[in-house]
């Protein structure tokens, strides 16, 4: 049995799993695909057609940008950031495709409390991102990485 809490705002056209958790002032956007068992924690933004896989924990205050992807087990600590937009600025051609980019993070990685995800990047299955960490690279299977920018350890 789901649980979304009234104070939640979910958007048409949105697909939620068995046993998931939306938890208090949360925003999920339209086309959104989150699987079964997942937790979206409070606050958390969830930009259109982001797809979240079974077993998933997103932690408070984490926001995941469209063109995002996470395999099943994934998690995301508080204050978690994703991008899409490789090169922001208010001014200039907001439809160019080049400018957006996907972002996949591998069945089991965790993502460490108030880390930045650059768009583009890959990170690895059962891969660990260090807590405070940025994201520019793409970080291979049974990798440990952290820092800014975020640098192999092992």
């Amino acid at each position: 049995m789901n649980y979304i809490h009234p104070t939640a705002i979910i958007d048409d056209n949105v697909s939620i799993g068995k046993n998931t958790k939306i938890w208090a002032y949360s925003h999920i956007s339209s086309g959104v695909i989150i699987g079964q068992n997942c937790t979206i924690g409070e606050g958390v933004h969830i930009g259109p057609n982001v797809i979240i896989g079974n077993n998933c924990k997103i932690q408070n205050h984490s926001l995941i940008y469209e063109g995002v992807i996470l395999e099943d087990e994934v998690f995301f600590g508080p204050n978690t950031i994703t991008t899409n937009d490789f090169t922001p600025q208010v001014k200039g051609d907001w439809k160019n495709s080049n400018r957006f980019r996907k972002t996949l993070f591998k069945k089991g990685c965790s993502i460490g409390a108030n880390s930045t995800i650059i768009c583009g990047v890959e990170i690895g299955k059962n891969s660990l991102i260090g807590a405070g960490s940025v994201v520019t690279k793409n970080i291979p299977d049974n990798s440990l990485a952290y820092g800014n920018p975020a640098k192999l350890k092992q």
